[in-house]
């Protein structure tokens, strides 16, 4: 949960009006209907949750990576894949090996082997198989891949499209030096890679599983009749000189072998499937001959030994009775499903349950034992147990997947047991980030990791774990945790910038610039943005990479100012050594070109180091190289912290800075800027709030102001920066007096709220208005941010609302449509506080969109909340009702348990105004079980209180 979130929680719903109408319950005379309420908790100074990260995963809201994921993985022989029985498929399988010899194709034609056929039916594994037994005859010397193009995804946004697999298929192949920048390049790359190959007599075979369309595969043909492609879809798919196979049910008796041979696989010496064969059929006929529910119904008998084919038939004919809505293969399939789930343990389960909150594609057995928190050895005893149960499959050493159908029943499941999602996915991220720290360290040459001898190693991870890296992130992201976001991100940086894959590294770093930027990691964004500054001049990109050397070294005076305000001298020490670093290294591309900026970035290192005592080597402008012996090579080099992975540039002689002074005026304007501070702090705490105690300093802090030129030019604001950050500590000051007000007492937060407050809102006007003279947009959005949320706190909502409304005209400028959501938020939520119901409905209308296009889950829940209470109490149950249904769903999503139970709260007076009582009292006592499971001293008790007030608790 942000800090911005914490601050104003949804608000608890207004208790219906006693008496007839809509929305009147039960309650009567006896109880005090309360007013709007909000949750304190979310205050800075009560008890801040971080969420606790339930997924709730579900089809709709399972946390996905941002974008498609192309795995390319090669095609193992069938002596080396993983032990399978497939029976039941030899004419199929005779047919697509015919097609797969490099003998067959004379004609000079594509040769593709498309199957087709419904999900359950078998044609990965047919595709699978007859790709490892080509791969043994020793058919495909170029190479055998396999890539699930996903399809039959619900998003379609990821479906897998031919320009996510170039890059990854050029690296699995072997492809030598760097892939192309845009997709069109790969995929001549690419082309020209499989024509060569041809040349050399050495085929290569694709497997493209799991294709809707043409559009996924068309692109990926080869165009040499020497390559082969297996493509399998649930779809007929017609491409030039294909062949299609239509893949059916099994036959009865290509079903009996499949239970028999799978059952001697699994417990050898058994026969009961011959001591049964009517049940033996019976079951196979229950089981549709599908393979997909065959396979479990056989690991059924396995697991059994008492079990006779005849009683699991029975079982699964009264499953399939409760399945009647469903067509006959999915109905199948699910009851054998539901056979298969009632017979695992607890912990089996449990683990089962668990596995769709991994957020990639697969998952290694060092992941499963985090995820369950179970020592590694008792991890692996319950994975094997669960692929002998055939309800996940075994992809490589170590390595598991879940068939789409069964992670779809799984998520079913665990949005059904309530499992502590949060703390899995929190143990799931906290391991890859410990492993992409060890991976970190093999790369940059740090000597073994813990967990990887050499760098080949933990390439080798990266390469296998890379999709659920890059889930990984988006995860953290999505549940606020952008630091851990940042270090699995910086690790992927490393990764391509080790392999010089420019393209990839730099929208990597870019993405790394986005997750510190959250995170607030200054030198994060520093390293991220010398990453990117580094990849497009490696990528031969040079006036782009010189416009990124601009954005580092401007971005600086954020790094600057962070130092000055830092409490710590080792903490300022730090950000000023890696602001030299980052000015040092900006300045080996811009030259010349930025003299006057770098001047003044090394002058204001110099001045902070001054006014903080540190060593000499900051006390002159610009960097000092360190005490070394003279020689050619003493310029100061950046420290490792700053360079990571990428390969350190030349050393050059340095050139010497600009001697330009800072005009008159804007030193002028900082004495003004520094007089407003000082005679603030002349004050006792009490009197430096009052108004009176601060107009001496606000007539300095407005001299100041007026120093500033309307009319600045873009290359001269920086020079007024310094004097825009005093005036915003002066104003922050002020502000200040909220929370000692709230201390002192309720007198003193009055005084406050109606006397103080509105001029301590006049300071921030002139700090808005200085930094919009140096045309700083951001600083702006959080003036008036914080501005508004003392306002907020201190039940001006008036104020909270016009300076939200402020904020997200800036935000709208800035075409930052997360931030604008979130203050259009914000501001309803102060409309609907002061009972303007219809400005609130238009303002909440306005931010769910933008916040569900920013993937901000929990806000836009929060937003639904609001509009939710805005439309009952503008007497609109149904519309309410709309909204509290999409806000409970978001808010679970998210993870948000105090917006949930807002959320539950007024879902339950819309549910009791539509006539839904039983449901209404349903998500009343699921509001009360999270409000007192988190027993927190504001929205425990709010939340009981409203219970009794509409009569759903006894006072």
């Amino acid at each position: 949960m942000s800090e911005r979130e914490a601050a104003e929680g949804p608000p608890i719903p207004p208790a219906p009006p006693a008496g007839p109408g809509p929305g009147a319950g039960s309650a009567g005379a006896d109880f005090a209907a309360p007013g709007p309420v909000r949750l304190d908790a979310f205050a800075p100074g009560g008890r801040v949750y971080q969420a606790a990260r339930d997924l709730y995963v579900s089809e709709g809201h399972h946390v996905r990576p941002a974008g498609p994921l192309a795995v390319v993985e090669p095609v193992l022989p069938t002596d080396e894949a993983a032990a399978e029985v497939f029976v039941g498929r030899g004419t199929e399988r005779r047919e697509v090996l015919a097609v797969l010899d490099p003998a067959h194709g004379a004609t000079g034609m594509i040769v593709a082997s498309s199957v087709a056929g419904l999900a359950g039916i078998g044609k990965t594994a047919l595709a699978r198989s007859c790709a490892a037994e080509a791969v043994g005859r020793g058919w495909y010397a170029g190479g055998a891949v396999f890539v699930d193009l996903n399809g039959y995804a619900r998003d379609p946004a990821d479906q897998v499209m031919p320009e996510h697999v170039f890059a990854p298929m050029l690296h699995a192949l072997g492809f030598r030096g760097r892939p192309a920048d845009s997709p069109a390049g790969q995929a001549a790359q690419y082309h020209r890679m499989l024509a060569d190959l041809a040349a050399e007599g050495r085929p290569v075979l694709l497997v493209l599983d799991n294709a809707s369309s043409t559009a996924q595969i068309s692109d990926l043909m080869p165009r040499s009749r020497a390559h082969r492609t297996l493509i399998t879809s649930r779809h007929t798919l017609v491409t030039r000189g294909s062949r299609t196979l239509e893949l059916g049910a099994l036959s009865p008796a290509g079903a009996r072998a499949l239970v028999e041979e799978q059952l001697e696989f699994l417990s050898p010496g058994g026969t009961r499937t011959r001591q049964d064969a009517t049940g033996t059929e019976r079951l196979c006929r229950l089981c549709g001959h599908l393979p997909l529910a065959l396979h479990i119904a056989t690991a059924l008998l396995a697991r059994d030994p008492d079990l006779t084919p005849s009683e699991l038939a029975d079982e699964l004919a009264r499953a399939r009775h409760k399945l009647d809505v469903l067509d006959d293969g999915e109905r199948a399939v699910r009851a054998a499903f539901e056979l298969s789930y009632r017979r695992l343990t607890p912990q089996q389960a449990r683990m089962f349950r668990l596995l769709p909150v991994n957020p990639g594609p697969h998952i290694a057995t060092d992941a499963v034992a985090r995820l369950v928190d179970l020592p590694d050895d008792r991890a692996v005893g319950l994975i094997r147990e669960l692929a002998r149960a055939h309800v996940v499959e075994r992809v490589g050493n170590g390595v598991w997947r879940q068939h789409d159908l069964m992670r779809a029943y799984a998520i079913e499941l665990l949005g059904r047991h309530g499992d502590n999602q949060g703390a899995a996915s929190n143990r799931l991220i906290e391991h890859y980030i410990s492993l992409a720290a060890d991976a970190m360290s093999a790369l940059h040459g740090e000597g073994p990791a813990p967990s990887f001898a050499t760098v080949e190693a933990a390439l080798a991870w990266c390469d296998r774990e890379h999709p659920n890296l890059q889930a990984a992130t988006s995860m953290a992201a999505t549940f606020g945790d952008d630091d851990g976001a940042l270090r699995i991100q910086e690790t992927l940086v490393a990764v391509y910038a080790h392999r010089g894959q420019t393209a990839e590294w730099e929208a990597a770093a870019r993405m790394a610039v986005r997750f510190a930027r959250e995170a607030k990691d200054h030198p994060g964004r520093s390293r991220a943005l010398h990453q990117v500054m580094v990849a497009l001049e490696r990528g031969g990109r040079q006036d782009e990479a010189m416009e990124a050397a601009g954005v580092l070294l401007r971005f600086q005076q954020v790094v600057i100012e962070a130092a000055s305000l830092a409490e710590h001298p080792l903490d300022c020490q730090r950000l000023l050594q890696h602001a030299v670093a980052a000015v040092a290294e900006s300045g080996r591309l811009l030259g010349e070109r930025e003299d006057r900026l770098l001047h003044t970035r090394r002058t204001d290192i110099a001045r902070v180091a001054n006014a903080r005592h540190l060593d000499e080597t900051f006390r002159e402008i610009g960097p000092r190289a360190p005490r070394r012996p003279a020689g050619p090579d003493t310029e100061d080099i950046p420290g490792e912290d700053f360079w990571g992975s990428v390969p350190r540039p030349p050393r050059r002689p340095p050139e010497p800075a600009a001697e330009e002074e800072v005009p008159d005026v804007a030193l002028e304007a900082t004495r003004w800027a520094r007089e407003a501070l000082e005679r603030l702090s002349e004050h006792s705490p009490g009197g430096a709030h009052s108004v009176a105690g601060a107009a001496p300093a606000q007539m300095a802090a407005r001299r100041a102001l007026s120093l500033i030129p309307e009319d600045l030019r873009p290359e001269d604001a920086d020079d007024w920066r310094g004097v825009c950050a005093l005036l915003a500590r002066f104003a922050a000051a002020r502000l200040a007096g909220g929370p000692m007000s709230r201390d002192a007492g309720r007198l003193a937060q009055r005084d406050w709220s109606w006397g103080v407050l509105p001029h301590v809102a006049s300071t921030y006007e002139i700090v808005v208005q200085a930094y919009r003279r140096v045309n700083d947009a951001a600083a702006q959005v959080r003036l008036y941010t914080d501005l508004a949320e003392e306002s907020f706190q201190s039940g001006a909502y008036p104020l909270a609302a016009k300076y939200r409304l402020a904020a997200a005209g800036i935000a709208e400028a800035m075409g930052d449509e997360e931030g604008q959501g979130e203050a259009l938020s914000a501001a309803a939520h102060a409309h609907l506080l002061l009972a303007n119901h219809e400005e609130a409905a238009r303002f909440a209308e306005r931010a769910f969109p933008l916040l569900t296009a920013a993937k901000r889950p929990g806000p836009a829940g929060r937003a639904l909340t609001t509009l939710a209470n805005a439309r009952y109490s503008l007497n609109l149950p149904a519309r309410a009702l709309s909204a509290a249904l999409g806000a409970e769903a978001l808010t679970a999503s998210a993870g948000d348990l105090p917006g949930r139970t807002a959320a539950l709260l007024v879902l339950g007076l819309a549910q009791r105004a539509t006539d839904r009582a039983k449901d209404s009292s349903a998500s009343w006592r699921t509001a009360l079980h999270i409000a007192r499971t988190l027993d927190d001293p504001y929205l425990t008790p709010s939340t009981e209180s409203f219970l009794k007030s509409v009569g759903h608790l006894r006072g």
